[in-house]
């Protein structure tokens, strides 16, 4: 299957109690024994006529702030939540008709703690939810050992889910999705609250493990911008609902057009260089330290790459040292700020 996750238009909205005005509370407190007000509801748009696709083998992640509609959006894909207008297929199978289908195709992992027995052990749990999962009996036992192992948690294996840190809590629950071997997995967050090791595993087991070997479709979830960077094959930006951009991560990055620093580390400094530098076609700002008594610190501002050679051949000639250079992009974490804050205009 090319696709195995495929959103057509997907729309879910909610009807909550609107806030009231703040000059009304005190009112309100006031005559609440005496009248009883209609409430006044509004509607949000939590997913906002999605659509796109997730290739087979593919690891996929959606970033955007708290907000954006991306758990609903998971919450959706694995049938919790039903939507108001369109739809999607995961691993072929209708969200709308064939939800059982749907959860018997993938593996999730949510942004809540739910479903476990806090005084059964790691090993108890995932052997009791191969059960659930109809996991051939003569395989249960080796099932379970293998995705402890996988998520690193042998060691924890006979202890309490309870006393569990929720670091280790985090690694069970992306046992328990991976325990019936699902095409597709929605990860919502899958490294919460585990310390820079552990993360570490898991995002290689993630990419390399079951996107790489295991040939599994991953929906990832997360406010890591290193981690979306460093193991994601394409983004997608959601804001308000809607998708905003999608594409990998140099095209999310080429979407903003902003200024660039370079970096230079130069020796011999002297006013004229800096003067030299300031006049050059291009060149936004200059500012400068001195880290140590012998060599200056230049952080120049720059609209774009071509006049770097400029600012080298404007300090050689002005009899100065250069000893370093380099052109710092623009952080993946600057991008969706950007990006958000735009669109929220």
């Amino acid at each position: 299957m090319d696709y195995p996750v495929e959103l057509q238009g997907l729309t879910k909205r909610f009807t909550v109690k609107k806030p009231l005005p703040e000059g009304e509370l005190g009112l309100l407190k006031f005559m609440g024994r005496l009248l009883r007000k209609p409430k006044t509801m509004e509607t949000i748009l939590a997913v906002n006529d999605v659509s796109f696709k997730i290739r087979e083998g593919e690891l996929f992640g959606l970033l955007g702030p708290n907000g954006a509609g991306k758990t609903t959006m998971i919450k959706t894909l694995c049938t919790l939540l039903w939507p108001n207008a369109g739809t999607a297929l995961v691993n072929g199978y209708d969200i709308r008709r064939e939800p059982k289908r749907v959860r018997a195709s993938i593996g999730t992992v949510l942004d809540i703690q739910m479903g476990w027995y806090g005084r059964l052990s790691c090993r108890q749990n995932l052997l009791f939810y191969a059960q659930l999962y109809n996991i051939p009996p003569s395989k249960i036992r080796e099932r379970t050992e293998s995705m402890l192992k996988l998520v690193g948690l042998t060691e924890k294996a006979d202890e309490w889910q309870q006393k569990l840190s929720s670091g280790m809590k985090r690694k069970l629950d992306v046992a328990r999705a991976l325990l019936p071997d699902p095409p597709v997995l929605l990860l919502d967050e899958p490294t919460l609250g585990l310390d820079v090791e552990s993360s570490r595993e898991l995002r290689h087991v993630i990419k390399h493990e079951l996107c790489g070997n295991q040939r599994k479709t991953v929906l990832l979830t997360t406010h890591n911008m290193d981690e979306a960077e460093q193991i994601c094959d394409r983004l997608a930006v959601m804001h308000k609902g809607k998708i905003i951009a999608i594409g990998e991560t140099g095209y999310i990055k080429s979407l903003v057009k902003s200024s660039e620093v370079v970096t230079c580390e130069v020796r011999r400094m002297s006013p004229q260089i800096l003067a030299s530098i300031e006049k050059l076609d291009g060149v936004v700002s200059v500012a400068s330290s001195q880290p140590n008594p012998e060599a200056h610190q230049l952080k120049i501002q720059v609209k774009e790459r071509g006049v770097v050679p400029k600012i080298s051949e404007a300090i050689v000639e002005g009899g100065g040292l250069l000893h370093a250079i380099r052109v710092e992009e623009p952080s993946l974490e600057d991008t969706l700020i950007k990006l958000t804050s735009e669109g929220s205009k």
